[in-house]
């Protein structure tokens, strides 16, 4: 099965990539695991990204790398501060159905065969729709013009967290993407100032998909039992869980970057990546070690997730804030 991962400068204040340390030991096992467990990792990722991920000597982890394709959510007339995920939807577009998007803080950590059904959609888990700030009602949202909302949809439908999502249907993937750029294209939607996910975006990543696959008939399914009421833990399901993961997956969502470096849990997390890697990728470990990524054991803990790496001498420039 085909994985497929996505990194889009575009959304960056910067306009340059510079991932900190936890986030390199997240995206480097998600490509790995991925690879042992479930088949090729494939990127579509902007220059900017490639040559970023060239310089760190990381380009080569994935089985194809397409510097093409992304470039059209540049084209959208979609805000990328808000519609941060549109290289995703491109490449959605792009990728022949069956396949798998993965978050690049996400790790799948053991096979997912038995649970990707041929016509079917999964993603990772539910999240309520009970009427919140992140999901009103969604007459309330800001829509581009020439957007019609349909108000006798399935709107009581949950979301689907899409860290994890799988395509087994073609015609749920073409009305999804379809409806989320024409839902994204000209929407008026100002970002938050922390550059977090809005309502709108929600809306078109995670609300709309649920709802097309319903109406289409198709079965869908998640990876994990229960349903996300906004709290750190999804049922049973602790994201952050590495060594002790009894679901086989980890995500940093948003603890990444609300943990602060120094934070028992974040050295964990990131000592347990480590392990991780070492034990997958002697190789790749050697090189996050040489580019400080991974750290001294032996170093205080408020200097074991520092600021982004600095590549090698010709590696690219000065530090940007933290991916999104």
């Amino acid at each position: 099965m085909d994985g497929i991962h996505t990194l889009w400068s575009a959304p960056r204040p910067s306009g340059q990539p510079d991932l900190p340390a936890l986030e390199l030991l997240l995206l480097a096992n998600s490509v790995l695991q991925w690879q042992r467990w479930n088949g090729r990792a494939l990127l579509y990722c902007d220059g900017v990204y490639a040559r970023y991920l060239d310089r760190l000597g990381l380009l080569a982890l994935w089985d194809s790398v397409d510097t093409a394709t992304i470039a059209l959510a540049s084209r959208l007339q979609a805000d990328p501060r808000v519609f941060f995920p549109l290289g995703r939807t491109v490449a959605m577009m792009a990728t022949p159905v069956p396949f798998v998007t993965l978050d690049c803080d996400l790790v799948v950590w053991r096979s997912l065969a038995g649970e990707l059904l041929p016509g079917e959609i999964a993603f990772t888990h539910w999240e309520s729709t009970r009427p919140s700030f992140w999901y009103p009602p969604p007459h309330l949202l800001c829509r581009p013009p020439g957007y019609q909302l349909d108000l006798s949809r399935n709107w009581a439908l949950n979301a689907a967290n899409v860290s994890v999502t799988y395509f087994g249907s073609d015609e749920v993937r073409d009305a999804y993407t379809s409806e989320l750029i024409r839902f994204a294209a000209g929407n008026p939607r100002l970002p938050f100032p922390d550059g977090g996910a809005t309502p709108e975006l929600l809306f078109a990543e995670q609300r709309l998909l649920p709802v097309i696959a319903h109406e289409h008939n198709v079965p869908v399914r998640t990876l994990i039992d229960g349903v996300s009421q906004g709290g750190p833990m999804v049922g049973d399901w602790d994201p952050q869980g590495v060594a002790d993961q009894p679901v086989g997956l980890t995500h940093g969502w948003y603890f990444k970057k609300s943990l602060p470096p120094g934070h028992p849990r974040r050295i964990r997390m990131m000592r347990e990546l480590t392990d991780a890697l070492l034990a997958s990728s002697p190789a790749v470990a050697g090189q996050l070690t040489r580019l400080g990524v991974i750290p001294d054991p032996d170093a205080p803990p408020s200097q074991a997730d520092g600021p982004s790496p600095r590549p090698q001498a010709d590696g690219p420039s000065p530090r940007p804030q933290a991916d999104g």
